[in-house]
């Protein structure tokens, strides 16, 4: 290399963007009388390829000027000669970045006090600096590096307010900027469910949302049942708040999903059960005997989840009713009558009654024999009398008997009669 030779004006590596006019400037040995076409440049990309470079005199500071434009992301070497005489500490270096190439993914909406991600992918766009600054720096970020060029920002919003993500890369702005965060206050919004823990099916079922605070509210409400999604209706406004409504068809779990802003609201996923009364059976059971257990079965096993209820009456009163779980939702049932009278059996699930209830059982006397009553004692020499009560008996089955100390009223035939009621 010739001595003194040239020297590059200021850095000699330089951060160049691409499809833009990269300069680099440098001075001729002193006293030496040089033009342009004096000097020679070459270029050369990372892929080996020669870009094409002029080079001009400037006649303010006597210095050369190269100039070309880089469309290659990557480090780019530049040569430049004069007689022979090279650049004094080896070639210059332009590094060429493409702040376009810059891809900014999962921008998603937040909640206030919870953290919120977004990735940043510069991996294409060559060397640099990133900035970052989320509300004009308002609001700290922090960086956190996953390797080759890419990162992944996170930040804790405070206020439920949009917020704005610039992205600068070697001092120019990352096109899309900037991105926009929007952050909701799930606290605000309130869920009225209590009437949702049992629900029949084939009916409506809904509850009421509160937003507090009133503004902006987009709220998203979904149901899955155990086929799949249901149709919900949302109806009412921010002032008077909102009903959603929907119609379970089939027995089971449905999760309930409220999202304000595009965010769940606390207290969900909420599970509602339905359940169908029309699924309980009640076993036969007709007649009884006093004294006899009078037995019959439930089944609930189709009917979901929920409390069954059995009572059994006499005259309006309530008897003791022994039940025995059997299993699967299987139950026995027993219990002893203790008149002769009609007793009612009514079932019920969930507080609507089953289909069949409410149900009466015949309930017959102990005996099956005819019964006998006297009219109890009687004056001596006067007629008395005796009533048998059987159903279906026939009068010549009938023998009746008296005994006892007896003396006919007068001498002669003496006549007794029976009478069949």
């Amino acid at each position: 290399m010739s001595s003194p030779g040239l020297t590059a004006l200021g850095e000699s590596t330089r951060l160049v963007p691409a499809n833009l006019p990269a300069v680099f400037e440098v001075l001729p040995p002193p006293g030496a009388s040089i033009r342009g076409s004096d000097c020679v440049a070459t270029v050369l990309s990372p892929s080996k390829t020669k870009v094409s470079a002029r080079v001009t005199h400037e006649s303010a500071n006597g210095a050369l000027r190269i100039e070309f434009v880089p469309s290659e992301v990557g480090t780019h070497i530049v040569e430049a000669s004069i007689g022979g005489t090279t650049l004094v500490g080896g070639p210059l270096i332009a590094k060429v970045y493409d702040s376009s190439l810059i891809q900014v993914t999962d921008v998603n909406g937040g909640v206030v006090g919870q953290p919120c991600q977004f990735r940043v992918d510069a991996s294409a766009a060559g060397e640099g600096q990133l900035e970052i600054s989320i509300n004009e720096g308002e609001v700290p970020n922090h960086v956190q590096v996953v390797g080759g060029g890419r990162c992944l920002v996170s930040f804790t919003p405070e206020q439920a307010k949009p917020h704005l993500i610039d992205i600068k890369f070697n001092g120019e702005t990352v096109i899309g900027c900037p991105f926009v965060c929007s952050v909701a206050d799930t606290s605000r919004v309130l869920l009225n469910l209590t009437n949702l823990e049992l629900i029949p099916v084939n009916r409506p079922a809904s509850f009421h949302i509160t937003v507090s605070g009133g503004g902006a509210a987009e709220l998203a409400v979904s149901v899955r049942g155990p086929q799949g999604e249901l149709p919900v209706r949302v109806t009412g406004d921010i002032h008077a708040g909102f009903t959603a409504e929907f119609t379970p068809n089939h027995v089971g779990a449905h999760t309930i999903n409220v999202e304000y802003n595009g965010y769940p609201v606390q207290g969900t996923p909420f599970v509602a059960k339905s359940y169908d009364a029309t699924k309980v059976a009640v076993g036969s059971v007709s007649k009884g005997t006093v004294g006899r257990p009078v037995q019959f079965t439930v089944d609930a096993g189709d009917a979901g989840e929920g409390n069954l209820e059995i009572t059994i009456s006499a005259k309006g009163h309530n008897i003791p009713t022994q039940v025995h779980p059997q299993g699967n939702a299987k139950f026995a049932v027993s219990f002893v009558p203790a008149e002769p009278c009609e007793h009612i059996i009514n079932v019920s699930f969930n507080k609507m009654l089953v289909p069949g209830c409410p149900i009466t059982v015949i309930i017959n006397g102990g005996t099956t024999g005819p019964q006998v009553s006297l009219g109890g004692p009687g004056p001596l020499h006067m007629p008395n009398s005796l009533v048998i009560n059987h159903a279906g008996g026939r009068l010549e089955d009938i023998e009746v008997n008296v005994e006892g100390r007896w003396w006919p009223p007068v001498p002669g035939p003496v006549d007794t009669s029976v009478v069949f009621v």
